[in-house]
């Protein structure tokens, strides 16, 4: 079985990124995402939806939008 991404696709288009995608399994997706800024790799735990960046680490719900639960950041 393989990780449900939408929510995470929804996120990158919002924000204008395009992916490229390495890893899929059940509990983690890894890759690049292309941003105005060059490639950033990340790491998406679709159980928890969140995105872990270089710099920061994203929650997002279901619908790809983010929220600031468990004291993680989010920027938008």
């Amino acid at each position: 079985m393989r990780a449900d991404v939408k929510p995470f696709t929804r996120w990158v288009i919002a924000r204008g990124y395009t992916v490229r995608f390495r890893e899929r399994t059940p509990t983690a997706v890894t890759g690049l995402l292309t941003t105005p800024d060059g490639p950033v790799a990340f790491v998406y735990d679709p159980t928890q939806r969140t995105i872990t960046l270089p710099d920061q680490t994203v929650r997002i719900n279901e619908y790809g939008w983010e929220s600031n639960q468990d004291g993680l950041s989010a920027t938008r």
